[in-house]
């Protein structure tokens, strides 16, 4: 914990060239939403992709507002799509299903608008995990990325997913985990106020996984353990906790 404090401090030039307006989350109307609520502790605490298929059906009756019914149906189907590669046994199939829903609801979306942007590029980073060969998918969701985090620097997500890149991407295609912790460590300070429990758990176990990196082992199992606690369900989590813990 020491050194990342440390790391805080020495790069404070660099975080200053960091978005100095108030940090805003245009997806908080989601977490009005008691039914995606819902939905999200079905998907990321309980792991139920049955409660979290009928939950989405009901979801998308409720809503009849354009942007946000198509915000909400891409939203709910990438977080299930993303779990249905992380059960076991993986259900594929059914996960590009619903990014082929997805992808058909981007076009209520005015291009080039921050939801579209962002969501796009959660589209084709699933695309990209689940066949990792397909580098366009990976290209062109960092491209989307990096649009959105330069034409919307205020937003939270675009922020988080940014710092993403940056921790997951190799060295050789602008990977930087420094940078990365930079980001995390700013939306940590400033960002509490605006940020949905479901981008906190990603916050905490983004940090713990730079810690890893970072061979950082304490605090790296505090981060992670700080994200289990708010969503149970995550067998990518509970595998870094277990490389954790063979070096504490």
């Amino acid at each position: 914990m020491k050194r990342i404090l440390f790391t805080l401090v020495v790069c404070i030039g660099t975080l200053l060239s960091l978005p100095s307006a108030a940090l805003v989350d245009d997806f908080s109307f989601l977490q009005e939403i008691p039914a995606f609520v819902q939905f999200v502790q079905a998907v990321r605490d309980e792991g139920d992709v049955q409660k979290g298929e009928e939950l989405r059906i009901k979801l998308l009756q409720s809503l009849v507002e354009e942007q946000q019914r198509s915000v909400l149906s891409i939203r709910t189907a990438t977080l299930l799509g993303r779990l249905y590669t992380e059960i076991e046994p993986k259900n594929l199939i059914r996960s590009k299903e619903l990014l082929k829903e997805a992808e058909q609801d981007l076009p209520a979306l005015q291009k080039n608008s921050y939801f579209a942007l962002i969501l796009e590029a959660e589209i084709d980073s699933i695309y990209y995990l689940i066949n990792p060969k397909s580098l366009g998918k990976g290209i062109s969701s960092n491209a989307k990325i990096k649009e959105a985090y330069k034409l919307y620097p205020q937003q939270v997500y675009a922020q988080l997913m940014k710092a993403s890149s940056l921790l997951y991407a190799p060295s050789i295609a602008g990977g930087d985990v420094n940078k990365a912790l930079q980001i995390y460590l700013m939306l940590l300070n400033e960002a509490k106020p605006v940020l949905s429990r479901w981008d906190t758990a990603s916050l905490y176990s983004s940090i713990g996984v730079v810690s890893m990196k970072r061979k950082e082992w304490a605090t790296a199992k505090g981060y992670l353990e700080a994200a289990k606690s708010l969503y149970h369900f995550d067998p990518t989590l509970d595998t870094y906790l277990k490389e954790v813990q063979a070096h504490l």
